[in-house]
């Protein structure tokens, strides 16, 4: 019987803070480019339906001041996103951010996301950046809690809430953990990016998350015994427990 695709979320914290006009459309002119096999087919500053528009309209909108695109593709293979700038809040500081739901039909699509997550690692710089299944796995029914959905700068400044299938550690993490740590990680995929960025993937297909389920949560608790420190969430611990966290470094 043939299986339906696999619903994956996708999240990055991008170091800069992509306050200037251009920088900000190289971000989004390299999703086109880097991620071709999802290339947006419409753009909004909201999350309506939007429309579709040229790399010149889109310039506009940036050098408008948007701080927000949204995006989707319609035809499979499916996907939508948004990417922002950084921002002041209320609360602080939150991290320039692409979060992305994509349907992923076989490994070749998930390689696509791989390497385009990797190339934005090694030319921009993520602080963080992750992705899993959103359906059809255990990760969803866990403490992750869409972690991947909800990434965001004040929930990893309280604690990493656990680890997702895909993950790239960046400078602040690599200093938290120790980069010797995450390098000997017992994953099935550990790949240092840059000096300060590590590639850690679970096991050799994220499909694993729905027919394999078992063996990813086994892998997953293995390699987060050998990285933690007080680190990743723990339910037994009470609600006001304080975990050791990255120090974000906002220029």
């Amino acid at each position: 019987m043939k299986k339906e695709p696999l619903q994956v979320n996708a999240g990055m914290l991008l170091i800069p803070d992509f306050s200037d006009n251009e920088s900000f459309f190289a971000l989004i002119r390299d999703l086109i480019f880097y991620l071709p096999g999802y290339q947006p087919q419409s753009w909004a500053t909201d999350s309506g339906d939007g429309s579709k528009l040229s790399l010149m309209d889109l310039r506009s909108l940036v050098q408008e001041g948007a701080s927000t695109l949204y995006w989707k593709r319609k035809t499979s293979p499916r996907a939508e996103g948004a990417i922002s700038r950084r921002v002041q809040t209320p609360a602080g500081q939150e991290h320039a951010a692409h979060r992305l739901r994509l349907s992923v039909k076989n490994n070749e699509h998930v390689d696509w996301l791989v390497s385009y997550l990797c190339y934005c690692a090694a030319s921009d710089g993520v602080d963080f950046a992750c992705f899993g299944a959103e359906d059809g796995s255990r990760e969803s029914n866990s403490g992750s809690m869409q972690m991947e959905s909800r990434l965001c700068t004040k929930l990893l400044e309280r604690t990493m809430p656990d680890l997702c299938w895909g993950t790239i550690f960046g400078r602040v993490y690599v200093e938290l953990f120790g980069l010797d740590k995450l390098l000997s990680a017992p994953a099935h995929l550990v790949e240092q990016l840059t000096p300060d960025a590590v590639y850690i993937q679970l096991t050799e297909s994220i499909f694993d998350l729905r027919d394999r389920a078992d063996k990813v949560e086994i892998r997953k608790n293995m390699v987060k015994r050998h990285l933690d420190d007080n680190i990743f969430f723990d339910s037994h611990h009470p609600a006001n427990h304080v975990y050791r966290t990255p120090i974000f470094k906002f220029q």
